[in-house]
């Protein structure tokens, strides 16, 4: 081990443990398997050449719920249950991989790695875990699912990624076949690699390395540097054991990988009352700052968030050069900028606020992900991991010098409520929605949008599909033909899938669910929609089969109102508070969210099933607040003066410090604070000036 590395080693003290060394075998097997794999194991370790399991112990931590079948690894230690269930708390001398399947709803406290990330110190105690051979795996339970509001699921509630655990897509029993896999590699490798990773605390960010790079989705070297690798939920399907094992096995001292290890030196800072806006000491927006797993929440105004970081204390148990490497695992590159030298150990980055995206699962996500790699030229790393987490119920809009024009707190459920899987029986009523001639508004709109070969390209598809449903509802309303229902249901699924495909009309090209997201995206995007057919509007929202759906359309509008972007005449015409070729785009988004609406409970809603509710962020991330935030800057010198903030139709003036100016810009400003309000929401008001005391 090199001079470099134990200083690094000894900078990292207050992560450390003390290391024990491999204890004498005592059986005679590694596993009671009897696949390929098994076979292996216990073969490489009669050979002499696979160190076994007897150095690891195994914790359940979910009261047997989701138990290892420990008579699989005989050698494996098994830890005595300490009198608690859940998520780890203790740090565990002895080399520990475990589980707890175990979670409560989204809407609660979540799954248990949502627990770790959204408290500091539960970072802190992730990476001590990390860099002291514990390694455990939690399913996500609901928070990583198509959908959003509730409808199907909430999409991807994770805050940030890390290395420091392993999170499964799914619920309970989810984790087993991530716990074999990595006893599996564990008991791989050679003795003098064993002990050397238990030893110098190598053993998580080894398994981690060898685990990202045997993903199913990795087909290519580079793919290890994308999001493939790398995604903050794993899906259990993807696991190939049997690479695994192999370089496990085949890894000697010298090719043990490297530790990717980051420190920040400079950064972007950000005050409460001046760049955002919450209860004073609530809600801290850096979240995570270990050597593994940096994240920050970007609920500050400024234009980008910057950052310097340094990779020295990278820790290289190989004899070649570092080589360091920075990649955008998830988010938008464009909103990434990433700068380094060759051969020197820091770089520089700035990431700017950006919308939500579809990952790779299909999910909706609010997070950048940034991995650090660290290659010394015979394995590489697992990434130290940098997440930026955007609050799902905010908008920020961008003039086009790059500074922040707008901020809205409070957005729209930006999901249009079709069916989150490509199987579901409820896409024949989307099909038959969308083809329907009629006279009736939701037709007129169709003929403008979908040429009438489209509209009959979906209908037929359509018609293909319903003999297949009804068979499916035949069978299934019969006891006696449940397995004949289940195979049913599975031809239902693959056709739908297969239609969802279909190109709908040859000319255009556009397969079936492209026609169907044209007609939702131009309904959406036309801001102008509701004032131009209220009249049509407020008829067909009274005969809506949506109970809800006369409440929901006044509380949107209601909401606009609140904000400055609609007003009500005194005849009960709404009309944009601006002229409608001058909307922000800020405005234009709101209108959007009035549209969403109008789709899913007037215009489709035997068809769009859609949580009208704001976007769903987590209580413990953020309060609720009922405004929007308008930015100016001094024509002159470009610097910000200051923001109009629009709220209970009234409008407020602040100046660049966060003051309020009672006069408007330019007059006296004064401090205001912030406090919760009776319904929850946040709330602000002028900061009472101290009262002189008199003397004694």
């Amino acid at each position: 081990m090199s001079s470099s590395t134990t200083a690094a080693l000894r900078l990292l003290a207050f992560l450390a443990l003390s290391g024990g060394s491999v204890p004498a075998q005592s059986v005679a097997v590694v596993t009671t398997r009897g696949d390929e794999v098994g076979q292996k194991l216990n073969q490489w370790f009669l050979e002499g050449t696979a160190a076994g399991l007897a150095a690891i112990t195994y914790e359940n931590r979910d009261g047997q719920h989701s138990a290892l079948n420990t008579a699989l690894y005989p050698q494996l230690g098994v830890a005595k249950p300490d009198g608690g269930n859940g998520a780890a708390s203790q740090l565990r001398q002895q080399p520990t991989i475990g589980n707890c399947s175990m979670a409560s709803p989204a809407t609660q406290l979540g799954c248990l790695p949502r627990l770790y990330m959204m408290d500091p110190g539960g970072n802190q105690f992730l990476a001590r875990q990390y860099l002291n051979n514990n390694l455990f795996i939690y399913p996500e339970h609901q928070d990583h699912d198509p959908g959003a509001n509730g409808i199907g699921g909430y999409g991807d509630l994770l805050p940030l990624n890390t290395p420091c655990l392993l999170i499964s897509q799914g619920s309970s029993y989810t984790d087993q076949p991530f716990l074999q896999a990595l006893l599996s590699a564990t008991a791989a490798f050679p003795k003098d690699t064993q002990k050397l990773l238990l030893d110098k605390h190598l053993l998580c960010p080894t398994l981690q390395s060898i685990f990202r790079q045997s993903n199913t989705m990795v087909q290519v070297p580079e793919d290890y540097f994308t999001g493939k690798a790398h995604p903050v939920v794993f899906d259990g399907t993807r696991i190939d054991e049997a690479k695994m094992v192999q370089i496990a096995h085949e890894m000697t001292p010298e090719r043990v990988p490297p530790v990717a290890l980051i420190k920040i030196i400079e950064e972007t800072m950000i005050e409460p009352g001046k760049n955002y806006f919450e209860i004073t000491g609530a809600y801290p927006w850096k979240l995570s700052d270990t050597p593994v797993s940096v994240a920050r929440i970007l609920r500050g105004n400024e234009a980008a968030h910057g950052m310097l970081i340094s990779l020295e204390q990278t820790i290289n148990p190989g004899k070649g050069p570092l080589q360091l490497r920075a990649s955008v695992l998830q988010g938008d590159p464009r909103f990434v900028r990433i700068e380094s030298a060759p051969g020197k150990a820091v770089m520089r980055l700035r990431v700017r606020w950006q919308p939500p995206i579809i990952n790779d699962a299909g999910i909706r996500s609010h997070r950048i992900d940034i991995g650090i790699f660290a290659d010394n030229g015979a394995s590489i790393s697992a990434p130290a991991i940098i997440s930026f987490y955007m609050l799902p119920n905010e908008m920020h809009f961008y003039d086009e010098l790059g500074r922040v024009s707008e901020i809205h707190y409070q957005t729209h459920n930006p999901d249009f409520g079709l069916p989150v899987t490509d199987t579901d029986p409820r896409w024949l009523r989307v099909f038959l929605a969308f083809s329907l001639k009629d006279t009736d508004l939701r037709s007129r709109l169709l003929d403008q949008i979908l040429t009438p070969a489209e509209r009959a390209g979906l209908q037929a598809q359509y018609l293909a599909l319903k003999p297949k449903l009804a068979a499916l509802t035949a069978a299934e309303a019969d006891e006696k033909r449940k397995d004949e229902a289940a195979k049913r249901r599975g031809e239902l699924g693959a056709a739908i899938s297969s239609a969802l495909k279909a190109k709908v009309d040859e000319k255009t090209g556009l397969t079936a669910r492209q026609a169907l997201e044209k007609v939702l995206q131009t309904i959406a995007g036309s801001h102008t929609l509701y004032l131009g057919l209220q009249r049509e509007f407020d008829a067909l929202v009274t005969a809506s089969p949506k109970n809800s759906a006369l409440a929901d359309v006044r509380s949107e509008i209601h909401r606009l109102i609140m904000q400055g972007v609609l007003v009500e005449q005194a005849s009960g015409r709404i009309e944009t508070m601006s002229p409608p070729d001058q909307l922000t785009l800020g405005e234009r988004h709101m209108l959007r969210g009035l549209n969403l609406t109008l789709l899913s409970q007037v215009l489709f809603p035997d068809a769009l099933e859609r949580s009208t509710a704001p976007a769903y962020v987590s209580p413990r991330l953020t309060t609720p607040k009922q405004w929007r935030d308008v930015y100016r800057y001094d024509p002159d010198s470009g610097e910000l003066a200051g923001w109009i903030r629009y709220a209970k139709a009234r409008i407020a003036n602040f100046d660049a410090a966060g003051r309020y100016q009672p006069g408007g810009p330019g007059g006296k400003s004064v401090p205001v604070i912030y406090l919760k309000d009776d319904n929850g929401t946040l709330t602000w008001q002028v900061q009472a000036e101290p009262v002189a005391v008199p003397p004694k």
